[in-house]
């Protein structure tokens, strides 16, 4: 049988190449669309993001968490797991369905009334695959989980371009949501060997309801407010508005928050295997940390440097509004990385009580910021998104040296001399390009030699973690190969 190591790395690569993969994917297939569609069509979809995600967070957010996290699940653990989660579908897709027209009123756009009705399927499709996927996700074995996402991921694009090129607009990314969505659970559902059974135990979920409920509980608080600035853009602004801030987001989603899950989706399950080993998980803790921050940071500067003809290139001139939002949310975006880290490393000790009390501070924080945010235009808001970023940030870091050992002054040993580095490269990549009129591309260009150069020249750990990290990947892959 493999070692936790072993299985690690393995676990590692596959969740790279899923989550590259369908980042390519998503991207790709986001390219072809925004050339397609106009941004009303993508702002209709992102206004309803706050409903559908407090409803999926009351699904996947706690109890299958909480099946990971506990060492001995049963059957009548998982069991009990699925049927709940797909009562809780089915009563909160009668909800929305109900919903519909108010929520249409709310936005006055009463052509959501449909769309609404339609893309909330997709949230009792999740809820009869989520014990298979959590199981493949409990085992580590996240190359079946890649196959999964990324043949699902390739059909549903499919028709949603076919749509889109019939002149479906919005249709086309309720097609593309809900078909991933389907295709997901179906192959979940071929790949695993589990099928419910007639078992429900309410000792069985009062106990993983007890790490669970307070999971769910912080993760729809984090939701409600995250999702937040849809409704105040939707309803102070337009749905135009909406749709340039939904495909800044998207962008800013690939590097905040996929890329660093490649590495969070492996750890929760490790951090759970070795919650009781402090200096293990402190050790883990900060190779994380050091990854992360030394190949992220100087990659949202080089986004920034690049942005204002990024964005043109990809989607057109009728996007440009994009650029000064996606900016923003790269500088948020430093700190948005790391949080899913510590989060998780704090779940794995059993502190879900904790995290749930403290997402109180956190998302209220967010929800203040914005309200006084919004008073400033479209930049107000976002400067309030990149801020609560780093309030949560500090949040998590602050609790993980609480419950763990890997404390304060670590961390901030860890990314203290990136941060230098980056904020040194990117004020002279800025001032190359105001006074040597150097392009984006050759400003970009010359802050990452900079930062290659100076991160060898004083000997930062990270630059050998980076390079052993690389090397146990391409190792494993060849051995993969073999086998």
């Amino acid at each position: 049988m493999d070692s936790l190591g072993k299985k690690t790395s393995k676990g590692i690569l596959w969740s790279s190449l899923e989550k590259l993969g369908t980042m390519a994917l998503q991207f790709g297939v986001n390219l072809i669309l925004t050339r397609l569609l106009v941004p009303e069509a993508f702002g209709l979809i992102g206004l309803l993001d706050i409903f559908l995600a407090v409803a999926q967070t009351l699904m996947d957010g706690g109890l299958a968490s909480a099946l990971i996290q506990k060492s001995n699940a049963s059957e009548k653990d998982f069991s009990t797991v699925f049927f709940t989660n797909l009562s809780i579908s089915i009563l909160a897709y009668i909800i929305l369905f109900l919903s519909a027209p108010l929520i249409a009123r709310f936005y006055r756009l009463p052509q959501l009334v449909p769309i609404v009705r339609v893309l909330s399927l997709y949230i009792v499709s999740n809820a009869l695959g989520i014990v298979q996927l959590t199981i493949i996700r409990k085992n580590l074995n996240f190359n079946r989980l890649a196959k999964i996402n990324i043949f699902s991921y390739i059909i549903a694009s499919v028709a949603a371009i076919i749509i889109a090129f019939s002149g479906g607009e919005a249709w086309s990314i309720v097609t593309l949501t809900l078909g991933y969505s389907v295709f997901v659970t179906l192959s979940a559902w071929m790949v695993s060997s589990w099928r419910p059974k007639l078992l429900f135990s309410t000792a069985a979920l009062r106990n993983l309801f007890s790490f669970g409920g307070y999971f769910v509980g912080a993760n729809i608080l984090q939701e409600i407010a995250r999702n937040l600035q849809g409704i105040i853009i939707g309803r102070r602004f337009s749905a135009s508005y909406m749709g340039l801030y939904t495909q800044a987001n998207k962008l800013d989603r690939i590097t905040s928050y996929t890329v660093p899950n490649i590495l969070v989706q492996v750890m929760y399950p490790v951090y759970s295997n070795i919650k009781d080993d402090d200096t293990r998980l402190r050790d883990m803790l900060g190779l994380n940390t050091r990854l992360i921050a030394g190949v992220l940071f100087p990659l949202f500067a080089i986004l920034i440097i690049i942005a204002p003809s990024l964005i043109p290139f990809l989607f057109g001139d009728k996007w440009i509004g994009v650029i000064p939002y996606y900016q923003i949310l790269c500088v948020g975006g430093f700190f948005v990385s790391l949080q899913n880290i510590y989060f998780y490393a704090v779940a794995a000790k059993g502190k879900s009580r904790v995290l749930f009390l403290w997402s109180f501070y956190k998302w209220g924080f967010l929800i203040a910021a914005i309200c006084a945010g919004m008073f400033f235009g479209m930049d107000g808001i976002l400067w309030a998104i990149a801020l609560s970023g780093f309030n949560i940030y500090l949040v998590n870091a602050l609790l993980t040296a609480r419950y763990t050992e890997y404390k304060f002054h670590l961390q901030i040993a860890d990314l203290l001399p990136l941060i230098l580095l980056v904020a040194t490269g990117l004020a002279g990549a800025e001032s190359a390009k105001a006074f040597l009129h150097l392009n984006d591309l050759l400003a970009a260009l010359f802050f990452l030699i900079f930062y290659v150069a100076a991160a060898i020249l004083l000997k930062l750990s990270v630059v050998g973690e980076i390079k052993t990290f690389i090397k146990r990947l391409l190792i494993r892959k060849k051995s993969n190969s073999a086998e």
